[in-house]
């Protein structure tokens, strides 16, 4: 391969997009490409976790805000489990209990060696693919996650179509089971996985950017997008010396993966550029180096912003961010080996926000309100450190913060009062039973806060009673603990 030169099929190693834990691998290349001598290759990923979420406390306290009366609004919530103190996507009204995290099984090879390849898998988990958004009845048995073909006929330009995780943040870009923590941050969880809804409104009155529950409203979601979309998108890899610079650009649907068809004339615009100097040592996912990436998101949702469901609205958004990667001997020779990971995260426009009182298959409202409207802002970063014992035992330590609608449009509808500020503090332990199974164990720390009162209203005493609240609903948020079992084939 010489300087400035596309890499070559030759050079990418043929690993799972599900493979194991590594955080500066090449996950544009790893998941799109096949090396020339493979035919075909059944693979999958089992994830079965227990969680206690063993901080957190019933809603206690909640009133109408209008009235002080405990028997109507919000007062309905009282004895319910905050949303972020769920386990899974079933069990709203437990504080542990197991699930399924994944189960998929998927096929991957070439159909012409060197120039096509695909993938494919398909999901049986307790997970975003086969659930509602916030619905706790399963929708799906089986979902298809990933269903690519690639094309590589034009030097420095290849092509791959179908359903595939868009090019963004390396937390949600890399494989199911490369990630050392159960639970995702929550930025990531809430703001860049997507949740579908057709209509988006509140109350009586149209609002664009909040969905109610009435008349044609939908209660919840009707898909997501699990941090993938239908659609084209052209990539590939160049090395320099020991620098591997790779692009992707994809132009997709803007549509949940059950869908194929595009839920309006727009498209997402998905950018993406990484680049790795090469360290000694590792391979495939688990490669060592030191990698930086830059990604944009952009596209456009259409909703039904009135209770009829005849006038609806465009909604623009974007999702930007950046971050740094690290695993090898970074310290030194003989020093062990360290995984080091920086993110920034940005989202402007179709903030996912929170049911009402954020409780799931709440008993009042039926609101998903999401901050639809540019000006509307949300930031996460992620610093994560990581330690490698031996080839049994690993640790890791990550700090999270999310800082919901920190900025905002300034209105009745979004105002200083809507901002949260979610922390998480998590710590893991990972011992690697055998190649192939991977036991995980977490605890997480959580805090969430309201920072701002509430300042819009008709009385100081609704004021006063919507602030409490709002501080009753984060001050249920508490840690949690978590077993999890890996087993990839």
């Amino acid at each position: 391969m010489g300087n400035g030169q596309p890499l070559s099929l030759a050079g990418v190693f043929a690993a799972l997009a599900v493979s194991g834990q590594a955080l500066a691998a090449d996950w544009v290349m790893l998941q799109a490409m096949e090396p020339p001598t493979t035919t075909h290759k059944v693979f999958g990923i089992g994830q079965v976790s227990y969680t206690n979420l063993y901080g957190c406390d019933k809603l206690q306290g909640m009133v109408n805000p209008g009235t002080g009366s405990a028997a109507t609004a919000h007062g309905l919530l009282n004895g319910s489990y905050n949303a972020m103190c769920r386990v899974g996507p079933e069990f709203r009204d437990r504080k542990a209990d197991f699930n399924l995290d994944n189960l998929a099984v998927g096929l991957r090879g070439n159909l012409i060696p060197g120039k096509i390849n695909y993938f494919l898998m398909a999901n049986f988990g307790q997970n975003a693919a086969n659930y509602e958004p916030l619905d706790t009845s399963r929708d799906h048995m089986v979902s298809l996650t990933d269903a690519t073909m690639t094309f590589s006929y034009i030097p420095g330009v290849r092509l791959r179509a179908g359903l595939m995780r868009k090019p963004g943040p390396e937390e949600l870009y890399q494989g199911v089971g490369a990630q050392p923590y159960i639970w995702p941050s929550d930025f990531i969880a809430r703001v860049q996985t997507e949740k579908f809804v057709r209509t988006n409104f509140k109350g009586t009155t149209p609002i664009p950017g909040q969905s109610y529950g009435a008349a044609s409203a939908s209660f919840s979601g009707w898909d997501a997008d699990a941090g993938r979309d239908w659609g084209l998108q052209f990539f590939d890899a160049f090395k320099v010396g020991k620098w591997t610079h790779t692009y992707a650009v994809m132009v997709g649907n803007g549509s949940g993966i059950h869908s194929v068809r595009d839920y309006n004339s727009e498209k997402d615009l998905n950018l993406y550029f990484s680049t790795e100097y090469d360290l000694p040592g590792g391979k495939g996912p688990a490669k060592h180096g030191v990698k930086g990436y830059v990604y944009h998101q952009r596209g456009t949702r259409n909703f039904e912003i009135n209770a009829a469901g005849d006038h609806s609205r465009d909604f623009d958004f974007t999702r930007h961010g950046f971050g740094v990667k690290a695993l090898g001997e970074l310290f030194g020779q003989g020093r062990g080996k360290h995984r080091l990971g920086l993110d920034f995260m940005y989202a402007n426009g179709m903030i996912f926000y929170t049911p009402t009182g954020n409780v799931v298959d709440e008993a009042f409202g039926g609101q998903i309100q999401i901050a639809a409207e540019k000006g509307n802002q949300a930031r996460g970063i992620t610093l994560d450190y990581g330690w490698y014992l031996n080839e049994k035992w690993d640790f890791g330590i990550r700090y999270a913060r999310h800082d919901i609608l920190h900025k905002n449009i300034g209105s009745a509808l979004w105002n200083d009062a809507d901002e949260r500020i979610i922390k998480q503090l998590t710590f893991a332990v990972n011992y690697n039973y055998s190649p192939a199974t991977r036991i995980t164990f977490n605890v997480e720390p959580r805090d969430a806060k309201a920072p701002n009162p509430v300042t819009v209203g008709p009385s100081a005493a609704f004021r006063a009673r919507a602030t409490n609240n709002a501080n009753i609903v984060t001050g249920a948020v508490g840690a949690r603990f978590g077993v999890q079992v890996t087993h990839q084939f």
